[in-house]
């Protein structure tokens, strides 16, 4: 997706229905607090209905296994926050400023990031079930910020010509995902600050 291609101002990393609908929301809450505590392979689709106040068949009308319901709730989380911090696609550097406000919304409402590094960590199993959609998670962070980067360079406003912009793209993927680690394991970090020095050094304009 190029920036300013798309009309939807939020692109999608999947295909999965997040449309609003309380009996999924409801699921997906309970499932964020149990994978949280248990994470994915010790959770049972039992715990989350009981999380849920629902029955086992209830959530399986729903969601057949706990690899759909994860990439759901991926899908979902990566929307709302999106929406919520306005992240636009259409420029580069509308991009990497969005990058840096949904870092900060992670420090100011961490619900959902300890759930999703704890998940992430269990998936690098090739034979995880949520291996596939944690891959497919990060491709589209590293496909998003290339089309980002490619914008800036395309503007004459990319700062790191020793850097090609594909490589550029997995570090930044890298970093976003490292920096939340080391906080989640040590809150005195300053995982913005330091996200906000790295993004800043890939484009000549402030950020």
């Amino acid at each position: 997706m190029s920036p300013g291609a798309a009309a939807d101002p939020v692109p999608r990393f999947s295909q999965r229905d997040v449309t609003p609908h309380p009996r999924r929301d409801q699921i997906l809450d309970a499932a964020t607090r149990v994978f949280t505590v248990k994470g994915f392979n010790a959770a049972s689709i039992r715990e989350i209905a009981v999380e849920a106040g629902m029955s086992h068949t209830g959530v399986l009308h729903h969601f057949p296994d706990k690899a759909v319901l994860l990439e759901t709730l991926l899908e979902r989380r990566g929307q709302r926050a999106a929406a919520e911090v306005g992240l636009d696609f259409s420029t580069g550097l509308s991009y990497l400023r969005g990058l840096l406000a949904l870092a900060e919304r992670d420090v100011a409402k961490p619900d959902g990031v300890l759930m999703f590094s704890i998940v992430s960590a269990e998936a690098l199993a090739p034979t995880h079930p949520a291996h596939a959609s944690i891959a497919r998670w990060y491709e589209f962070l590293r496909s998003t910020a290339f089309d980002a980067l490619t914008d800036l360079q395309e503007k004459g406003l990319y700062a790191r010509a020793g850097v090609p912009v594909e490589l550029a793209a997995v570090q930044i993927a890298g970093l976003r995902a490292g920096l939340t680690q080391q906080w989640l394991l040590a809150p005195e970090v300053d995982a913005v600050a330091a996200f906000r020095v790295q993004l800043q050094s890939y484009v000549s304009e402030p950020l």
